[in-house]
């Protein structure tokens, strides 16, 4: 029947009887027609109005996708299927499952309409290749995530030409899609917040650390010490910190062994500049970018204190940084793939890409910087590196963006470049159990944080590391477990979500609301006496500051103000902690440790910061701290 169809349409075509646009249409049942189709992150609805002959206007009503990332895909997929009256449309680069969502949710819409879809699928959009091009510049980054934007806006500062390309159909990688809390030690601004409960304990205790257990770090935490000591003289019931204490904190959180019993932690001064440049690279996204900044901190799960700075809005980052860009001698090419470094000997020169409409785009420039992220999208390429987990759970979610296939990783082994703790990979303990993402469930501070298994009993302590906090929920029935929350928590919520956003999210599954804690057992079919026990010993933890039981070091508030909140997590691949091996430059290094003439690195597609567990808050300091020199530097 299809092939059919498709005859018949090549007849009418030779013929003469038919125009282009008649060609392209089938029989319809004219009318508006609805259908759902399961997205990225849920259920995705798509109106279709039909006359006879003809589709009228496709549009997505409405989604859960997330904003940015999947935009491209809802603008371009609808107007691609009216112009060409036809299914056979190709999906949006870094929007491929909603790009199909919306052409299962339209097929499902025209079918219904008695349309032959078959025959529909077999009509494509037509366009004419492009032609080849080159240009040159001084720089050239690859990559248009938070590392990418940081380090092209920091070339065009220098007075660089730049050019920017991005794979996908639009900026913001898998930065968008993270929590974008940005770790900076801020003695001035936290000294005028109250300390939290087991703050000051959690201080004491560091007092006990030995020296000579903490290699480089050593001198690191005798100054530390000092500072704590001082502050103990003073006014405790304020918060302390300091970059030491951030430093401290990232190298114990890293340091891990892995499988085959191999210590891994970050390398000193990698994770010394980290620290030391965050709250002054906050700063200069504000002051020269133009990021809009907000003056609120936050705790994100594994951040093991209070010192996430934040943004007004992630997408308001990357429209900054897009403007500004341009305005300073920049190009942004979207859709473009870089697929090979021009080589000129050992040294660096350009990069070839790949456009969307098939034609090349070579670039000649005195620097590369490669700023594609990590490769935790690429589930082969996760369990095939992995030497932390005995094993990767078969079917686990990724929190990642699809474009996150470790595609600066095969760029950089072309220049021979070195690979280090390739093996870590990070679980994101709290991603949701129905979608596998982080923006769908309750994303207040760790500090409020009270975990229970699927028999309602608090199992873990929930300020600890991620990597603890995944294998502890991997080892639950199913490896899920339920994050448990109170009206007074929703004010904290890190995403800024409205009680209406709340309240959408408990109408689609994805929260359970209830008015007492019994009936909230019932939603989530643990017994009552279990929750209502854990949830009572959990409040006078937090009155004492102590928890017996596992530990908890920071606390926020008791669960105690009707309606109560649950929401079903299990761990998702959500950082890739091994790359490229680069130097406090920002240079990458080849095997024997010497820096690649005209390649640098920065971001996730790099390894040697966050050792075997990244601290949460970390990654986005990380991006923005090093992809600042890495821009710098490259204009030299």
């Amino acid at each position: 029947m299809k092939k059919l169809a498709v005859l018949f349409l090549s007849a009418m075509l030779l013929l003469g009887g038919c125009t282009t646009q008649e060609k392209k249409t089938s029989a319809f049942k004219a009318g508006t027609y609805s259908a759902t189709a399961e997205g990225r992150n849920g259920e995705l609805t798509v109106e279709v109005v039909l006359s006879a002959d003809k589709i009228e206007s496709v549009t997505v009503t409405s989604h859960q996708e997330t904003e940015g990332i999947a935009d491209p895909a809802i603008e371009k997929i609808p107007s691609a299927i009216v112009e060409a009256q036809g299914l056979g449309i190709d999906a949006v680069s870094g929007c491929t499952i909603t790009s199909e969502a919306i052409l299962a949710a339209a097929s499902s819409a025209l079918a219904s309409a008695g349309a032959d879809v078959e025959a529909l699928k077999e009509i494509h959009l037509s366009a004419a290749a492009g032609e080849d091009t080159e240009e040159t510049v001084d720089v050239v980054v690859v990559g248009g995530g938070g590392a990418g934007i940081a380090a092209a806006s920091s070339a065009a500062e220098q007075g660089a030409s730049v050019i920017l390309v991005e794979k996908t159909s639009a900026l913001g990688g898998n930065t968008l899609a993270s929590g974008f809390a940005m770790n900076a030690a801020d003695p001035e601004l936290e000294n005028q917040l109250d300390a939290l409960n087991g703050q000051v304990e959690t201080l004491k205790a560091v007092l006990d650390y030995d020296e000579s257990e903490f290699g480089d770090y050593a001198d690191t935490l005798k100054t530390l010490k000092t500072q704590i000591n001082e502050y103990l003289k003073g006014d405790t019931s304020k918060e302390f910190d300091s970059v030491e204490w951030h430093i401290i904190q990232t190298y114990q959180a890293g340091k891990r062994v892995d499988l085959s019993g191999e210590e891994i932690s970050g390398d000193f001064d990698l994770v010394r500049i980290l620290c030391e440049k965050s709250l002054e690279t906050f700063h200069w996204l504000g002051d020269t970018v133009g990021v809009a900044l907000s003056d609120e901190l936050s705790s994100p799960v594994g951040s093991l204190w209070l010192r996430g700075h934040n943004f007004e809005s992630k997408e308001g980052v990357f429209a900054s940084a897009q403007q500004y860009i341009e305005a300073h001698n920049g190009k942004i090419y979207l859709a473009t793939r870089a697929t090979d470094l021009i080589l000129d000997g050992d040294a660096v020169t350009g990069v070839i890409c790949r456009k969307e409409d098939g034609s090349t785009l070579t670039i000649h420039a005195k620097n590369v910087i490669l700023a594609t992220g990590g490769f935790g999208a690429n589930g082969e390429m996760v369990k095939e590196y992995n030497t932390y987990w005995p094993a990767i759970p078969e079917g686990i979610k990724t929190t990642n963006v699809a474009g996150a296939t470790g595609d600066g990783i095969e760029l950089g082994l072309q220049a021979k470049a070195s690979l280090t703790g390739m093996g870590m990979v990070q679980l994101m303990p709290t991603a949701s159990a129905v979608t596998g993402q982080l923006a769908d469930g309750l994303l207040v501070p760790s500090q409020y944080y009270m975990f229970v298994n699927q028999e309602g009993n608090r199992f873990v302590n929930e300020y600890a590391e991620r990597d603890v906090l995944a294998s502890a929920a991997l080892s639950q029935t199913d490896g899920v477990f339920y994050h448990i929350a109170d009206q007074n928590m929703i004010p904290t919520l890190q995403n800024k979500a409205t009680q209406e956003q709340v309240d959408a999210m408990v109408e689609k599954g994805i929260l359970y609301k209830a008015e007492s804690l019994e009936a909230l057992a019932e939603q989530i079919g643990c017994p009552s006496e279990n929750l209502m026990a854990s949830v009572e010993k959990y409040n006078s933890y937090v009155d004492a500051g102590n928890d017996p039981d596992f530990g908890k070091n920071v606390f926020g508030s008791k669960i105690e103000t009707a309606p109560y909140y649950a929401v079903i997590e299990k761990p998702s691949v959500h950082h890739t902690m091994g790359g490229l091996t680069i130097n406090t430059e920002a240079q990458v290094l080849n095997e024997a440790g010497e820096a690649i003439q005209g390649l640098y690195a920065a971001g996730e597609v790099t390894g040697g910061i966050h050792g075997g567990n990244r601290v949460g808050g970390n990654a986005i300091a990380d991006i923005m701290v090093f992809g600042r020199i890495a821009g710098a530097n490259a204009a030299k």
